[in-house]
């Protein structure tokens, strides 16, 4: 169970980062990323979302 849950949130780590650059260059928020992505239909949305988001702080 437990390497589940750390391959997930390597996972969402690897997104958020390929992701950040978009992010901080449009400076959305935590709910306008989330929001997209869940659009998109990516899993774990929120998470990846507050992990790209925090990146910029």
């Amino acid at each position: 169970m437990h390497n589940i849950e750390f391959r997930q949130i390597m996972r969402d780590a690897e997104i958020a980062n390929a992701i950040f650059p978009v992010v901080c260059r449009h400076r959305l928020t935590q709910a306008a990323t989330e929001k997209t992505l869940r659009e998109l239909a990516v899993p774990r949305a929120a998470n990846i979302a507050r992990i790209s988001v925090s990146l910029s702080h």
